[in-house]
């Protein structure tokens, strides 16, 4: 089979750009779109299925215009893929994933280096320990080893800039909307406690719970809505319904269209996050909601996206009673955050739009400044 189209002789010719990445969410789809609207047949999209995680919901690659790649682990976390190697080697520029734990990421990374061809790798800029830990080392030396690096924040790349001056290094911050997606709904009444995501334990929604229950009946009318699936799903569901305040909680299910979504964040006070921080942070900005956050957890890099006393406030982590005083707070100055949604709207459309992410990926692929 020939991943590439043919040229006039009847011959397979190789994409001038080329994203290979172990998986793409479902949350990518607006970015291979905008990605695929920038860069037209010189691009060509990879990517590997099933995702590191169950709890993971791949991105419909066909639909989407995605070739699929098989995925392997061993270990859990060292990736092999069955790989279109001469796509990969020949291509003009190549995006790979910045990850030490992928064999083939070396390899080619190496190959097209002593090749003298484009390899930008895209991922994490530093180990979710920090640019000081140990297992930073080793992806050190891949950051080096690339052409040039694409990173999650401008933060991010602009400290990578400053250890590797002369490389190329683009940010394409998280994004999962079109600017022109990101409204605030002007809607009367506001009900809703939030959380959007995963439901994994290092999420802890069921933090969130118990501090729920805890403050309840401070909050009349207020309800719990836990949107998202994963293995801790049935435990908490379970643990809701034996609660004074069961016919308070809801289990909506897993939600990702961007339509359904509305009218929940429409009717939503405050999202929190109980855990670290992912993307759901730029979603709950995205529609004007503010957010509750962990304040000492290792978040991921979307928690540059909070602006204190703008669009967030944090509570102590791990402390449920903190958590609960939160919610009351949230509740109680509800009016406030309300007259602040548009503004807070517009800060997220200016730094974590789908246009901006593509911007950095396209001009990481064409070198262009």
């Amino acid at each position: 089979m020939s991943h590439g189209r043919l040229n006039r002789r009847g011959e397979a010719k190789q994409p001038r750009f080329v994203i290979a990445v172990a998986s793409l969410g479902d949350y990518r789809g607006n970015v291979v779109k905008a990605l695929k609207r920038r860069l037209g047949d010189k691009l060509t999209i990879y990517a590997g299925g099933p995702a590191y995680s169950e709890s993971i919901r791949l991105l419909d690659y066909e639909q989407a215009g995605v070739r699929r790649l098989r995925n392997y682990y061993l270990k859990g976390d060292v990736l092999l893929q069955q790989l279109p190697w001469s796509a990969l080697l020949c291509a003009e520029s190549l995006i790979l994933d910045l990850n030490p734990r992928v064999p083939h990421v070396w390899l080619i990374t190496g190959v097209r280096r002593l090749l003298g061809r484009r390899t930008m790798l895209w991922g994490h800029a530093w180990p979710h320990a920090g640019p000081g830990a140990r297992s930073d080392r080793l992806r050190g030396l891949l950051r080096r080893l690339a052409s040039g690096l694409v990173a999650y924040t401008e933060t991010q790349a602009q400290a990578l800039r400053d250890t590797l001056p002369g490389r190329p290094i683009q940010a394409a911050p998280n994004a999962l909307y079109p600017a022109h997606d990101m409204r605030f709904e002007l809607t009367q009444q506001r009900f809703r406690i939030l959380y959007v995501g995963r439901i994994v334990a290092e999420k802890k929604a069921d933090l969130l719970i118990e501090a729920f229950v805890r403050v309840a009946d401070r909050m009349s009318g207020v309800v719990l809505t836990i949107v998202g699936d994963g293995p801790e799903r049935a435990a908490l569901m379970e643990r809701a319904q034996a609660s004074a305040v069961a016919d308070r909680i809801e289990f909506p299910g897993y939600i990702s269209e961007h339509e359904r979504l509305r009218p929940i964040y429409a009717e939503t006070i405050v999202s929190v996050s109980p855990g670290y921080v992912g993307l759901s942070v730029t979603q709950s900005l995205s529609f004007g909601v503010p957010m509750l956050i962990s304040r000492d957890e290792r978040h991921s890099p979307e928690i540059e996206a909070v602006r204190p006393d703008f669009n967030a406030e944090f509570f102590e982590t791990n402390d449920a009673d903190a958590l609960g005083a939160g919610l009351l707070r949230f509740v109680e100055h509800a009016h406030v955050w309300r007259h602040r949604g548009p503004a807070i709207v517009e800060d997220c459309a200016a730094r974590y739009s789908v246009e901006r992410m593509a911007e950095g990926l396209a001009l990481a692929l064409t070198g262009e400044q």
